[in-house]
């Protein structure tokens, strides 16, 4: 008899729900109770994305459709899920439209019922649970649901897995960025702030001037390599926070940058409670890549809003890539890069929310839950 959609959500979720277990266990375990679940003989999670079909795990410990093996798409049930990406329900082969089908003679299977593995929006691959017998009832609706359940599930893990390691493979990138940043940076920058300050001590007024700009640059420089160790290091809080006017800090941050392609315009601005430093990093960055990917005559717009401020500007449509990787999105931090990773990694240690928004016609970065601060240095 059939058991009913809650039992077997019930079993996969103490499976989703046991921490000690790695993903692989995680996966040999769902495929085991739908096997049971389904009293079929065989349950084999596929790997198709490459062109052919690697069995990933299989209830089969050895010889034919084992792990590791791999085999031919085009003579596999598997061909026809992936071709379609829906479940296909094989009870009886032989008395079946599949009755002449490559696989039922390649394979000798005469129940099949899989369905396509999604990772990304792509197929991954399939789970599919077959038999050389054929069944002597027909895959009920609760059965179907099972076997999707299971995919998405199994989908669902493979996907956190993959974006973890590529969140873990950015940390290293950033790591490394760091050493780079404290040896091959830090030690000239060190001798061109003293001989600036050297040169400061003997030079007419006319080039003090000058020289002065030249050792704040410097001075900034040195600064955004100790934040952005701390970033690449830490990566979580940021340092003391202390009241910032809004528009001060971004004007300081585009005297910086300079985007010869675009003006800037500050508008409905606040004073508000952050680490002023990595503000000012937030803004450089958001303004380089205007100077860098939004073309010519671009107009940037700061503005304070009741909850926190936006950066838009009129530039073209981002990529859906780095939209959705941005802020938390489901892609990860290879997709944004290293200065858009810097602000959202700005964002997430001052505990602020962040979102952006992108059409052909304007880009915002929406901060929130930033607070202004009063005049004691709170904020509300």
């Amino acid at each position: 008899m059939a058991q009913n959609s809650s039992g077997y959500f019930q079993d996969l979720y103490e499976v989703g729900a046991d921490r000690s277990l790695s993903l692989e266990e995680k996966i040999e375990r769902a495929i085991t109770i739908g096997r049971d679940r389904l009293d079929l003989a065989y349950g084999v999670l596929s790997y198709t994305a490459a062109g052919e079909y690697e069995v990933v795990d299989s209830t089969i410990e050895s010889g034919e459709y084992a792990a590791g093996t791999v085999y031919e798409l085009e003579e596999t049930w598997c061909r026809h899920v992936v071709e379609n990406r829906e479940i296909l329900v094989v009870s009886d082969a032989d008395a079946s439209r599949y009755a002449e089908d490559i696989a039922r003679k390649s394979t000798g299977l005469q129940c099949y019922i899989g369905a396509p593995i999604l990772v990304d929006g792509e197929t991954y691959g399939t789970l599919c649970y077959s038999d050389e017998t054929p069944r002597n009832r027909d895959f009920d609706e609760n059965e179907q649901q099972f076997v999707q359940l299971l995919t998405q599930w199994i989908g669902y893990e493979i996907e956190r897995e993959k974006h973890y390691q590529t969140v873990e493979s950015q940390n290293e990138r950033l790591d490394e960025f760091a050493g780079v940043l404290a040896h091959d940076i830090r030690n000239p920058l060190t001798a061109a702030i003293g001989y600036t300050e050297y040169a400061m001590e003997t030079a007419p007024d006319r080039i003090e001037t000058h020289l002065e700009t030249v050792l704040q640059s410097l001075d900034r420089i040195e600064t955004l390599i100790t934040n952005t160790l701390s970033l690449a290091r830490e990566g979580a809080d940021v340092g003391e926070r202390e009241p910032v006017k809004l528009e001060t800090v971004a004007q300081e941050a585009w005297d910086m940058v300079s985007p010869a392609n675009a003006t800037l315009s500050v508008v409905d601005t606040y004073t508000l409670m952050a680490d002023e430093s990595r503000l000012r990093q937030l803004f450089e960055n958001l303004f380089r890549n205007v100077a860098e990917h939004c073309g010519d005559d671009v107009t940037v717009t700061v503005r304070g809003t009741d909850t926190g401020f936006e950066v838009s500007n009129d530039g073209p449509e981002m990529p859906e890539s780095v939209t959705e990787s941005l802020f938390g999105g489901s892609f990860g931090a290879d997709r944004i890069g290293l200065g858009l990773l810097i602000v959202e990694r700005v964002v997430s240690g001052h505990g602020w929310g962040g979102t952006i928004e992108s059409t052909p016609e304007e880009t915002r970065f929406i901060f929130s839950g930033v607070g202004e601060a009063t005049s004691a240095g709170e904020v509300v």
